[in-house]
């Protein structure tokens, strides 16, 4: 079940609100064979049992690993623990549960704990109970998800304060801190009373060297949480960006990452959108939805794309630009240029033949006829990017194109085991997922969620100031 919270709770108080990787600095020290990988849930998923069942927390824990975790080879021979985190958001997961602030405080603290040694709440394989326990690895490398990505974020600033004593390393998706797109950045200082949501900012990417919190930070193309428009007034890309929480944020789906660009200790990807989320709709009319959205999508996208300024680099902290839009006459020049282009779409549907283009144009990029190039460069950056393979192939593919990884994945579930990417990390054993639809929770799981659960007791951490950046 795909989770709503940080989309009612986050995306639309912001517009309230509005209103009023991959970088290898130094493989000895930021990259370990063995490890312990440390999983975070999204809204409504606090990775404990009997909150979440034992297969929706294996199913969540291979999704991340096999997509993400693994082909970044920052942990390659790493045991997978789910780390509790509340990740409760009144009154969008209940009536009795925890304010957004209070239930991110609160896996702050536990996350913390868990990394610096002291008891702290976790579920160990098979995943059957959660409970307290101190971790005593020298590596960790933190997988985040939506709101644990605010978690996340915040750990990464007082590890820079606070650094640990061993190799900490981050792999970021739907990242709401993402410091150009993610929610938290765009509407950055803002504070919603009721709801008790605190816009904290951008990630940081500033760790010091020759240590750095190596990290990798991966968007679904339109997700609300990560993928903002520039100009939330463009009304064309901000209802295209809330229709593609529906399809774009990305629990148990997986896509081919393109190389975004680098920022100090952070690689940026993104991976694409094929068809836009104002048009997915339609595709749910046999043939005929399917072909127009194909033709309609060309033109549409040159649309959308104005409410976004790709030529900044994703790394970069960007607020909200109301007034931003491009050049009108180029703008133009692309929309006429891009109907031919979806008539060839059209033609190739029909023929299902993808090079039958009888007027010779050429498929669009991510964004659209005449947009920019996907990889918007380096800035400061520690060493070079690590590709972060795609789901279903078998070698990698040079940096800016669709990557590749030795796990047989695809959109719809794992398929073969073979050895983790590069033949670096341990065979994958072949678990079947429902990515379409998540592991659905126990009957017991909203009263769980209530339910005081096993650990450290800790004070809720104050959210309510920006991380340094």
């Amino acid at each position: 079940m795909r989770h709503t919270g940080l989309f009612a709770g986050i995306v639309l108080p912001g517009l309230a609100a509005a209103t009023v990787a991959l970088v290898p600095p130094t493989a000895t020290t930021t990259v370990a064979l063995t490890g312990t990988a440390l999983y975070l849930g999204g809204t409504g998923h606090p990775l404990t049992v009997p909150a979440d069942t034992t297969d929706y927390i294996r199913g969540y824990i291979d999704w991340a690993n096999y997509n993400f975790v693994a082909p970044s080879q920052l942990c390659p021979w790493c045991t997978a623990v789910g780390v509790y985190g509340p990740e409760q958001f009144w009154p969008i997961t209940g009536l009795r549960d925890m304010s957004y602030d209070a239930s991110v405080a609160i896996g702050l603290d536990n996350l913390d704990a868990c990394l610096r040694g002291k008891p702290c709440t976790v579920t160990d394989p098979p995943y059957t109970s959660s409970g307290a326990r101190v971790l005593t690895d020298s590596s960790y490398t933190v997988f985040s998800y939506s709101q644990s990505g605010a978690i996340a974020g915040l750990e990464k600033s007082d590890l820079i304060a606070h650094p640990p004593s061993g190799t900490v390393n981050f792999v970021f998706v739907s990242n709401p801190g993402r410091p150009n797109g993610g929610i938290l950045e765009r509407f950055v200082g803002a504070y919603v009373p009721i709801l008790d949501v605190t816009f904290t900012g951008a990630t940081v990417t500033n760790s010091p060297q020759p240590t750095p919190l190596t990290t990798v930070d991966a968007v679904h193309q339109y997700d609300p949480v990560a993928d903002f428009p520039t100009n939330p007034l463009n009304l064309l890309s901000l209802v295209n960006s809330l229709l593609g929480f529906a399809y774009e944020h990305p629990e148990g789906h997986s896509g081919a990452p393109l190389l975004q660009g680098q920022y100090q200790d952070s690689t940026y990807y993104l991976i694409q959108t094929d068809t836009l989320p104002l048009l997915r709709p339609l595709t749910i009319v046999p043939f005929l939805g399917s072909l127009l959205a194909t033709t309609m999508d060309p033109p549409l996208r040159v649309l959308v794309e104005t409410g976004y300024n790709r030529t900044i680099n994703p790394g970069a902290p960007t607020t909200a630009k109301y007034l931003y839009f491009p050049n009108p006459i180029k703008t133009a020049c692309n929309f006429l240029a891009a109907i031919p282009n979806g008539w060839d779409n059209g033609i190739a549907y029909i023929t299902g033949n993808p090079g039958n283009r009888p007027f010779h144009t050429t498929p669009a990029g991510p964004y659209g006829v005449g947009g920019p190039p996907v990889y918007a460069g380096a800035i400061d950056p520690y060493g070079p990017p690590t590709p972060l393979p795609e789901p279903g192939t078998a070698t990698a593919a040079p940096l800016g194109t669709k990557a590749a990884a030795a796990v047989t994945v695809s959109r719809t579930g794992i398929e073969t085991s073979p050895a983790a990417p590069g033949g670096r990390g341990p065979a994958v054993p072949a678990r079947a997922l429902r990515p379409s639809s998540a592991p659905t929770r126990s009957p017991t799981a909203s009263a769980a969620r209530s339910a005081s659960v096993p650990g450290p007791a800790s004070a809720v951490r104050a959210t309510r100031s920006s991380p340094a950046r």
